[in-house]
């Protein structure tokens, strides 16, 4: 008769270490762009980034509190459409406020955080391009010219990107980065485009005249409302691209599961 064999040692729970670790690595390298350990301009980079988009949100209220009252403020804080629209047309009404004024007062808030983007091209190359690309068509098929064309073509197309929904232009800017498009270049462009966009919104809003003085001070009236909507439609885009992409993945996990 035989003797029992003893029980082979079971697994040391240390063994499993390494591939757990490969796993949660792999699952984090999905939320940054940069590969291995970060540098310190990487953090800063990722950090302005976090501060630019903590920033569009913390000047929500500044729109109806500053709408009728100091348009052009809320232009330079801001550079939103509403606040450029109400500048033109305050500029129709108030012979003292200058068109040109509303223009160039609404630069440096459109541009404040374009730069952010332009350095993270530099930095990361395509993958960040790839990750700004992915809720915009538009933003994606512009920066994938700007990747292959080079920087020759980069510069006009951070000029058109200024006619892109918000946050749809940043891809191009990080392509534009990526491409090898100077600062100073890429600030010349960007310029030239927000100034044309600009432009075009406050002569809109000069047209409108009393219109759309009236339409700010509704905006300012109803300030509970007007915030709502403005949170509403920040964030209701980027839930559709979400439920649109999760709903697009369903398939493709059971079609992998058969």
């Amino acid at each position: 008769m035989t003797a029992p064999q003893p029980p082979e040692p079971s697994e040391p729970p240390g063994d499993r270490g390494p591939v757990q670790g490969s796993e949660a690595a792999r699952r984090w390298q999905r939320w940054y762009p940069w590969h291995g350990r970060p540098r310190a301009r990487d953090v800063l980079c990722a950090a302005a980034i976090a501060v630019s988009a903590v920033y569009a949100v913390v000047t929500i209220p500044l729109t109806p509190a500053l709408i009728a009252t100091h348009p052009v403020l809320l232009e330079l804080l801001t550079g939103s459409t509403s606040s450029i629209v109400a500048g033109g047309a305050f500029s129709d009404v108030d012979t003292r406020l200058q068109l040109i004024l509303v223009i160039a007062a609404a630069l440096p808030g459109m541009m404040r955080f374009d730069w952010v983007y332009w350095w993270a091209g530099r930095l990361w190359g395509h993958r960040i391009v790839e990750k700004l690309g992915q809720r915009s068509p538009r933003s994606a098929a512009l920066a994938r010219i700007a990747e292959t064309r080079g920087r020759r073509y980069a510069g006009p197309l951070v000029a058109l990107a200024a006619f892109l929904p918000d946050g749809a232009s940043t891809a191009v800017y990080a392509a534009a980065g990526w491409a090898g498009l100077p600062l100073l270049w890429f600030i010349f462009f960007d310029a030239i485009g927000s100034a044309a966009w600009t432009a075009l919104l406050a002569g809109c809003g000069y047209w409108l005249g009393s219109d759309g003085v009236a339409l700010a001070n509704l905006v300012s009236r109803y300030a509970f409302v007007s915030i709502c909507v403005i949170v509403a439609a920040l964030i209701a885009p980027h839930v559709w691209h979400s439920w649109r992409e999760r709903r697009a993945g369903k398939p493709q996990a059971g079609h992998t599961a058969r």
